[in-house]
């Protein structure tokens, strides 16, 4: 295993790990919080009582995810199935973007120069915690 790709796996992981748990706690303690992360999306948000509510269970989500990512980021080869599934979820939510584009212009009015930059963002981080992963762990014996 070369320690030196190791090292940046771990930090990548890290980083995964505080920004879910950082969005998901916000999203969960701050009537504030959505409001911030629409602006950081470029979304333009009706803010009902419905969607504030419906932003909290995704908010254990995030916090559930952020959780794994402090698991992997502890032991990269270790979580082989924890990182190829934020790999997954990454891939996906780029994709989503792509797919639902219209719905997304629709919806939350994101601009869409926004949303493939958005999916663009979502794709690279994908790509490179794969392709990290895979230069980390050459050689580790690892469990699925």
């Amino acid at each position: 295993m070369n320690s030196k790709l190791n090292g940046l796996l771990q930090i990548f992981l890290w980083l995964v790990c505080a920004f879910h748990v950082i969005v998901g706690l916000g999203l969960n303690l701050s009537s504030g919080f959505p409001q911030i992360m629409a602006g950081y999306y470029g979304a333009t948000v009706n803010w009902t009582p419905e969607l504030l509510y419906i932003l909290k269970p995704v908010g254990a989500f995030m916090i559930a995810i952020g959780i794994m990512a402090a698991a992997a980021a502890r032991d990269p080869v270790g979580h082989r199935s924890i990182v190829y599934g934020l790999v997954a979820l990454f891939v996906i939510r780029g994709l989503q973007r792509i797919a639902f584009a219209e719905e997304i212009a629709g919806a939350v009015a994101i601009d869409s120069t926004r949303n493939i930059i958005n999916a663009v963002i979502f794709l690279l981080l994908g790509g490179v915690l794969f392709l990290l992963y895979g230069a980390a762990s050459k050689g580790a014996s690892t469990n699925p």
